[in-house]
């Protein structure tokens, strides 16, 4: 049995899957203290499930860590880190977070670490703005988890904390792989946030051969029924089920919270009739993700989305061909299109001194467009989805994988009162958007269209 003073000075090799789980453990239980909102400063806690992520950080060099709320995995895989560095061989640890404010977080709980170290092990350790310098010439470095932050470095160990929230989350990973590649440690810790991030991929993904862990909250010894019912009061289901239950099919921040597949997902794929109704498009020019939808309108205003084209760095020729393509998988003439409600910035003239809405005009497409607030749209398409009388008038063929999916993943930007520009769901939601504000504008704004007999349609 090793005293208290030997533990201290425990010296490991390497940290990953050859560092000593005792070694870590009890150097943390001796030495970590953590900073709780009611009791203040405390000793680390005892508990068997933060015990067990310690092992897992130690027996996995790649470790995807998913949890409820209140975990506690933050403040442990800090201590963790905090030993790593301490007394493992020197380099560089990086812990990266959604943004500033979240990275400035985890450096105040190094901070509290260190401040209530033992004397002898805190001196000589620095705390600054970013970063923690030990003696050791260990550094371990706070940054906002972009593509550009992993790249800088070489560090031996990463910490990616609420990976899943994270955006743009598969570009930096393909940033952090190389490094990780190379020897060094990974853990990514989130609860869950839907099924469209790296996070949900890395977790659910069984061929990787990574270190997997699930910390649910019914394994803290300190949640009982109590704690359950004042834990859950104010909490919709979808966010209980997503916060603490550790279910990744639920979004409790989705912009379209009436979608349910039952009411908005036709039985069998729509058959366009030309005789049902208008039929009209929806373009978001996206220039890098463009984005087309195609809805026919019955006469009392029953909406079916029933095709749709994703571009990726798609130029207008492309745009234009996929939509001829399209329409004539559905035996639709132009002349059969009402419109097609697009982008208001397409109108905005270009360098070559032509507009996207005039590029596709020239090539016999009928454009519509209006300025409207953001909110305007999302609120007729909610409107649409489900109305104060429980009514729907918008759904989908279920062959629209794409445009599903980006339903069910369009999401608000925290903290805000609109959805996010994620470059990812946005551009298919945009499409929908426009067609909708312009089906509904009492007259178009602008009309952009072919010439027949000198007439503008």
């Amino acid at each position: 049995m090793t005293t208290r003073d030997e533990r201290q000075r425990i010296t490991i090799r390497s940290v990953g899957n050859k560092g000593d789980v005792e070694d870590a453990w009890n150097w943390i239980l001796d030495n970590v203290r953590t900073l709780d909102a009611t009791g203040g400063i405390k000793p680390f806690p005892d508990y068997p499930f933060a015990r067990g992520l310690v092992d897992a950080l130690c027996k996995n060099r790649i470790l995807i860590v998913a949890k409820s709320r209140q975990m506690m995995a933050t403040w442990t895989v800090c201590a963790w880190m905090l030993f790593s560095a301490h007394c493992g061989e020197p380099g560089i640890y990086i812990l990266l977070s959604k943004g500033a404010r979240d990275t400035g977080e985890l450096i105040e709980r190094l901070r509290v670490m260190v401040t209530n170290l033992p004397e002898d092990l805190r001196d000589g350790i620095r705390v600054k703005a970013e970063e923690v310098v030990l003696p050791s010439q260990s550094r371990i470095i706070a940054l906002p988890a972009t593509e550009y932050a992993p790249r800088m470095h070489s560090p031996k160990g990463v910490f990616w904390d609420e990976m899943a929230f994270t955006t743009r989350s598969e570009g930096i990973w393909a940033a952090v792989k190389p490094a990780v590649d190379s020897g060094g440690s990974f853990v990514g810790v989130s609860t869950p946030n839907g099924t469209d991030n790296v996070f949900y991929m890395l977790y659910t993904d069984r061929s990787n051969g990574f270190g997997k862990l699930r910390l649910h909250w019914s394994q803290h010894p300190q949640r009982d029924e109590a704690w359950l019912t004042e834990a859950r009061r104010g909490l919709s289901q979808a966010r209980w089920r997503q916060e603490y239950e550790i279910d990744f099919d639920v979004l409790a921040d989705r912009v379209y919270d009436e979608f349910e597949p039952e009411l908005h997902i036709l039985a069998r794929p729509y058959r366009w009739n030309p005789a049902a109704g208008r039929t009209c498009r929806g373009i978001d020019f996206g220039y890098r993700h463009p984005y087309v939808v195609w809805v026919q309108v019955t006469p009392d205003g029953e909406m079916t989305v029933f095709d749709e084209w994703e571009g990726f760095d798609a130029t207008i020729d492309e745009m234009a061909k996929a939509i001829r393509e399209v329409d004539s998988r559905h035996g639709i003439t132009e002349a059969e299109v009402t419109w097609s409600g697009c982008d208001p910035a397409g109108a905005a003239v270009s360098d070559s001194g032509l507009s996207a809405v005039d590029r596709l005009g020239q090539r016999g497409f009928k454009l519509v467009w209006r300025t409207s607030e953001v909110m305007t749209g999302v609120e007729l398409v909610k409107s649409l989805l489900l109305d104060a009388n429980g009514r729907v008038r918008l759904r989908f063929s279920p062959d629209l994988k794409r445009t599903l999916y980006h339903l069910r993943h369009y999401r608000w930007e925290q903290g805000q009162d609109r959805p996010a520009k994620d470059d990812v769901h946005d551009h298919a939601m945009d499409a929908l958007r426009y067609l909708i504000v312009n089906l509904y504008a009492q007259k178009p704004v602008n009309w952009s269209g072919a010439r027949v007999m000198g007439a503008k349609w």
